[in-house]
């Protein structure tokens, strides 16, 4: 009776431990990125899973009337060659009167910051016709009050991959910055998107 009871205990842990198991593959699943190919240019883009999302303090408005910034890294193919890019869309669930996805303004400096050190982007003046796409890296929010795209060297690629940043800042052409802390940061996007384009450390 004894054997009988121990041999259920190891087959009971035997299968919590393989649903672990498949409960974690299923998660990395969940985070591999997006693979397409533009419909206008033919570019093949490989997108993160979900981007990091982070939001505008403002204590003047209320809980639910946020201004959030989508981060995300993008990898462009064309031909063979491969580039990578910084994407970033704001967007609002407040009122705006200025139209959406506004391009009536020039992209703004993108600045990371970590604890001790930053890293600041210039934007590509073209936007994501720079990266040879016609279309968002992303289909929502769909209510977008501005998208930039940023060109990244392998450096800044390695800093992005080591651990997401603490906050954002957008400082636009008269030095006025708008600084966002995380609201919802998931670095299983950021593994999926490395292991997809074998662009992670060796």
């Amino acid at each position: 009776m004894n054997d009988a009871r121990f041999d259920m205990r190891g087959y009971v842990l035997a299968m919590l431990v393989l649903l672990v198991l498949i409960q974690a593959g299923c998660a990395s699943r969940d985070m591999w990125p997006v693979e397409r190919v533009d419909p206008d240019t033919a570019v093949h883009i490989t997108v993160m899973a979900e981007p990091w999302i982070y939001a505008l303090d403002d204590p003047m408005r209320a809980a639910d009337a946020r201004d959030y910034l989508n981060v995300a890294v993008v990898e462009t193919n064309q031909m063979g060659t491969r580039a990578y890019w910084l994407n970033a869309v704001t967007w609002s669930t407040t009122v705006r009167t200025r139209p959406t996805d506004d391009r009536s303004t020039p992209p703004s400096t993108i600045r990371l910051a970590w604890s001790g050190n930053q890293l600041e982007l210039a934007p590509a003046a073209d936007g994501r016709s720079t990266a040879g796409l016609s279309e968002p890296a992303f289909s929502v929010p769909a209510e977008r009050l501005k998208e930039a795209w940023y060109p990244l060297s392998a450096a800044d690629l390695a800093r992005l991959a080591a651990r997401a940043p603490n906050v954002v800042s957008l400082v636009d052409e008269a030095g006025r910055v708008e600084t966002y802390a995380v609201w919802r940061v998931n670095a299983e996007a950021m593994s999926g998107f490395l292991k997809a384009t074998e662009s992670g450390p060796n």
